[in-house]
């Protein structure tokens, strides 16, 4: 039987953030989960160590989770792990890793354990090899003899030589782990239990011991800072991108585009350059998305586009046309064949089919029917200065037309088929088929430019 213990209590402290480090961000998602998703599907349970500035709640109800209250060192950490899993079988395996190796997939932990079994080891040690190991452990060999993990700080200059290093994942026989845990001490120059320390104690009872080294060279092998979030956050991008491209995905220039992991893209949309996509987002075939363009926690129907604009939590049907320069604001519903177009905002409106704000709006807490047209300058005025933060509703029926530079004053309805006047401001709800006009008088003062003007045809000093 296999189980899992990851290792998340660090304090990363070389992030210089306030948020814990295995809950940094890699395309969207925490760290911490890239490394539970290498070792949930092949282990009976998955126990992740963390510190008590992480809630419990943000892991999930299906993980365990256990809290090291004081960060003593990797072997502790372990120590708090295994007391989730004191009543499994003695003989058990127990994979360990840590919660900031988000470049781990689930084949390598198989692979590893594969190798654990086939060589017949009680105890395995994962490596890597690494261009630039400063700052990480290294594994001492002679030859394919394992002999210890010397960390940077205890280690000798020669020791610093080596590139060979201890990616910090493990496989131990529980009752292996659990003797040699008895025996480590913090003699070192943190002042830390190690757990390196037990591959040593249990080399010298006779423990047979197995190094395997990482089949591909990655460009981190643990995230310690932000260069190095950076590095591992791109190796992901790329494997996203690649994926999609794989499945039908047109990205024109991949460089410069950010996808995050679980957003859905389908074949035959055309992905070009400046697109950031994020969240629980999906674009369904046939959409073309930018260029210069960010879709977060968004549905877009088939065959639509958007360009040079941000959508962000909403559900945009088919054969849409967002943008340039648009803003969809959270809590829009368009239907089919809805156009919103340049330098138009619209917040918690619904669209319904065919219907379009070409240009230069503001449409908020709308309900717009079908085969409406919203002309140039138009405002919703929503906000009731009387009522706290209330947002009041505009409601415009079928086939209405609201003519340029409409101000419409909420709540309001305008019913179907009815028209605004360019220019007017409409308070007062217009019937169906009628036409609204909500203008000043316009009043012309004959001679009033003239009168301005001096004897010389130069403007008066004074004011008329």
């Amino acid at each position: 039987m296999i189980f899992s213990i990851i290792l998340a209590a660090g304090e990363g402290k070389r992030m210089f953030s306030k948020v814990p480090k295995v809950l940094h961000k890699i395309c969207g998602r925490e760290m911490i989960f890239y490394a539970i998703d290498a070792v949930k599907n092949i282990s009976e349970k998955t126990v992740v160590v963390i510190s008590e500035n992480i809630s419990m709640e943000v892991l999930g109800e299906k993980i365990s989770a256990t809290y090291q209250k004081i960060p003593l060192g990797t072997a502790d950490a372990v120590k708090c792990g295994l007391e989730v899993l004191r009543d499994i079988p003695s003989d058990s395996l127990i994979v360990i890793t840590t919660g900031d190796n988000p470049l781990v997939k689930e084949r390598d932990i198989t692979s590893f354990i594969e190798f654990h079994l086939r060589k017949g080891n009680e105890v395995s040690l994962l490596s890597g090899i690494s261009e630039n190991p400063s700052g990480l452990g290294r594994v001492v060999r002679n030859w394919d003899e394992f002999i210890k993990i010397v960390e940077e700080k205890d280690a000798r200059e020669e020791e610093k030589k080596i590139k060979e290093i201890n990616t910090g994942i493990y496989i131990f026989r529980k009752d292996l782990l659990e003797q040699s845990l008895k025996e480590i001490t913090n003699e070192n120059a943190q002042k830390e239990f190690y757990l390196t320390d037990s591959l040593a104690i249990l080399k010298s009872k006779g423990a047979k011991i197995g190094v395997k080294v990482f089949e591909k060279l990655l460009p981190v092998y643990g995230v310690n800072n932000r260069f190095e979030l950076y590095r591992a956050s791109k190796a992901i991008q790329w494997e996203i991108l690649e994926n999609l491209m794989k499945e039908g995905v047109g990205i024109i220039n991949p460089e410069t585009v950010n996808i995050d992991y679980g957003v859905k893209v389908s074949q035959d949309v055309m992905v070009l350059p400046g697109v950031i996509l994020e969240g629980s987002t999906n674009i369904d075939s046939g959409c073309v998305i930018g260029p210069n363009t960010k879709i977060a926690n968004s549905i877009i129907g088939r065959n639509s586009t958007v360009q040079y604009s941000v959508v962000l939590d909403s559900l945009v049907g088919e054969e849409c046309s967002i943008g340039p320069f648009a803003y969809v604001r959270p809590g829009n519903i368009l239907a089919n064949k809805v156009k919103i177009g340049t330098f138009v905002e619209v917040k918690k409106s619904r669209f319904n089919e065919s219907s379009k704000a070409p240009h230069l709006s503001y449409i908020g807490d709308a309900t717009v029917g079908k085969n409406v047209n919203i002309g140039a300058g138009t405002i919703t005025c929503n906000f009731s200065g009387l009522e706290g933060d209330k947002k009041n509703a505009t409601l415009i029926e079928d086939d209405a037309f609201i003519g340029s530079n409409s101000t419409l004053v909420a709540p309001l309805i305008i019913r179907k088929g009815a028209y605004t006047a360019a220019g007017s401001v409409v308070t007062e709800e217009v019937p169906e088929n009628s036409l609204a006009i909500g203008r000043a008088k316009q009043v012309n003062k004959e001679g009033w430019a003239k009168r301005r003007k001096g004897s010389n045809g130069k403007r008066s000093s004074k004011s008329s």
